[in-house]
């Protein structure tokens, strides 16, 4: 079956999640991983998640939305990609790039 933009947007949200997950910060501090379920937006899916961060004083968490637009789903649809591992890659790629000083980690665009 093929899909377009305006179909792709009312199919069910991305059934993975990266809850549970581990990856490393740029210093090699570990960084786990909580995401809420993807809710539709106007042009895909999102997902608000946090990121542990250790610090001398325990560890904190940071906050960050996920965005998945419907052209990329499709995309990786028809490359039949395994979207958690390849969202999980992003993330970790995305965390030895940001700094974590703030609460909030911005916005990760999966492309």
């Amino acid at each position: 079956m093929i899909w377009d933009l305006e179909s792709e947007l009312t199919r069910e949200p991305p059934p993975w999640s990266l809850t549970g997950r581990m990856l490393l910060w740029s210093d090699g501090s570990p960084a786990h991983v909580q995401q809420e379920p993807f809710e539709l937006n106007d042009r895909g899916w999102e997902a608000r998640a946090r990121v542990s961060r250790s610090t001398r004083g325990g560890s904190k968490w940071l906050d960050l939305i996920i965005r998945m637009d419907a052209e990329v789903r499709v995309r990786w649809d028809a490359q039949d990609t395994n979207q958690a591992e390849r969202a999980l890659q992003s993330l970790a790629n995305y965390l030895r790039l940001r700094e974590w000083y703030d609460h909030d980690l911005g916005v990760l665009s999966l492309e």
